[in-house]
């Protein structure tokens, strides 16, 4: 990424009144979390239950329908990808260029990595539910106690920045992951001043919004190291 688009993202999140991020499967991916290939990460620390049950990536072993299946799997995720998960660098980097603002976070990835690495839990909706609180039921049907009371801080935090700096981060997210994407570009359309920039590989495309728009095609992790770079 060149200098100057890592500057403005730079100077974007450090002068934001509010950061709202939005988080899919490619921020897993950039950490090295996969859950659509049979990886190295696959094999070592799901050889022996992809062997026994034939399963080929971690997605299909986790909506397996044979229910003994779906609780192995369901048990070795939460102990693989949530207990023994360290932040990566780019985690890190992520939380601390944001830490010093009010900021949310909205993101399908159910292994729980935002609140492990330091996020405010009760700031980090997952929409598709997370091995950190149920290892037995891994999706939302509908929003319980804890995501409506998400769902209000979300609200309360654009109708107090609706007139502020916002910076949104649009994380991994796919093109057909229209709940992130509406939530993100309805937030853009709400306040007044905001920045909207993009991370993704080969789908970093800009929003329906009318805001300012950043895109960054290709790996996030050296492009994060990069808008570090230009604020030292």
């Amino acid at each position: 990424m060149e200098a100057a688009k890592a500057a403005r993202i730079g100077r974007a999140l450090a002068e934001a009144d509010l950061i709202v991020i939005g988080a899919s499967n490619g921020l897993d991916m950039a950490e090295g979390l996969n859950l659509f290939r049979a990886d190295d990460h696959f094999w070592e620390a799901y050889g022996d239950l992809a062997q026994a049950d034939v399963i080929s990536c971690i997605l299909q072993g986790l909506a397996s329908p044979d229910a003994n299946v779906r609780r192995r799997w369901a048990e070795r995720f939460h102990q693989k990808e949530h207990l023994e998960y360290e932040p990566s660098p780019l985690m890190n980097t992520l939380r601390r260029l944001t830490e010093h603002v009010d900021s949310f976070v909205i993101t399908c990835n159910i292994d729980g990595h935002f609140a492990r690495a330091g996020f405010d839990e009760n700031r980090v909706l997952e929409t598709e539910g997370s091995t950190r609180t149920s290892i037995d039921e891994l999706r939302l049907a509908h929003p319980d106690a804890i995501a409506a009371a998400q769902l209000e801080e979300l609200a309360r935090l654009v109708r107090t920045h609706r007139n502020d700096r916002v910076a949104i981060l649009e994380l991994g997210v796919g093109l057909h992951n229209g709940v992130i994407k509406r939530m993100l570009a309805q937030i853009a359309n709400t306040c007044e001043h905001t920045t909207y920039i993009v991370f993704n590989y080969n789908q970093a495309m800009a929003p329906d919004a009318s805001r300012e728009t950043i895109l960054v095609d290709g790996d996030m992790a050296p492009a994060f190291e990069e808008v570090v770079r230009c604020r030292l």
